[in-house]
């Protein structure tokens, strides 16, 4: 069956959502998932069992209306919105589950997936891009690495007090892809991140090691943590 996928925008939702994709792959179904072009080339090369369909950024029109028409026009027989709220389409909402379950649990309902699925993401990794990363970083042995920056907000934490004389590496726009950070994400002695893509794939890919998780959103959209989190703010 081929199978389509409305969560085009929201990096950290993609990275969520990305195992109910395999999932539904592993079942010898065909998924197709547009998504903001500007995601492509990372998600392509990382999620190669997906086929991605580049849309442009059009305001909330973009958001399910494109890729309603982007899937239908591909003969998708099962069409699965992944959001929990949109304020344009509430009727596309279903309300009994968005009143039961955080955004994430959501995602995985409305598309008939276990939830434990979750923590099965599976990635293309390209090692090459990733140790070219952590060379440029210039890390000692023992480094911290934190993300401050999400969408709308700035996390106000002070990090070298935390960090107690360890390189800190802060995660930026160096690179058009998050994946690029795994390595540095995991060879870091702590991970400071704030609710986000980052957040969300130290998690999914369960990546050892103490971590603190600075939450900024309400609880029902904050994801369901756990690994070895503790939290701040």
């Amino acid at each position: 069956m081929r199978i389509g996928l409305i969560q085009s925008r929201g990096i950290g939702d993609i990275v969520i959502a990305l195992p109910i994709a395999r999932y539904f792959v592993d079942r010898g179904h065909e998924v197709l998932w547009p998504i903001h072009e500007d995601f492509i080339p990372s998600f392509r090369a990382a999620a190669p069992y997906v086929e991605f369909i580049p849309i442009k950024k059009d305001g909330v029109h973009s958001m399910y209306e494109v890729p309603l028409e982007c899937l239908q026009s591909r003969d998708c027989r099962r069409i699965v919105p992944l959001y929990s709220r949109l304020d344009h389409r509430p009727d596309i909402i279903n309300d009994k589950f968005a009143r039961s379950f955080r955004f994430d649990e959501y995602k995985y309902a409305v598309a008939g997936v276990p939830f434990r699925e979750k923590w099965n993401l599976r990635i293309a990794r390209d090692r090459e891009r990733e140790e070219r990363l952590f060379q440029e970083a210039g890390t000692g042995q023992d480094f911290v690495v934190c993300h401050l920056q999400a969408s709308s907000v700035r996390a106000q934490l002070d990090v070298a007090a935390i960090a107690a004389g360890r390189d800190i590496v802060e995660i930026t726009a160096r690179t058009d892809s998050i994946f690029d950070w795994i390595s540095v994400i995991e060879r870091a002695s702590l991970r400071i991140m704030i609710d986000s893509c980052f957040s969300n794939l130290t998690e999914q890919l369960q990546i050892p090691g103490p971590k603190i998780f600075i939450r900024h959103a309400e609880m029902a959209f904050t994801p369901v943590m756990l690994g070895e989190w503790t939290f701040a703010g």
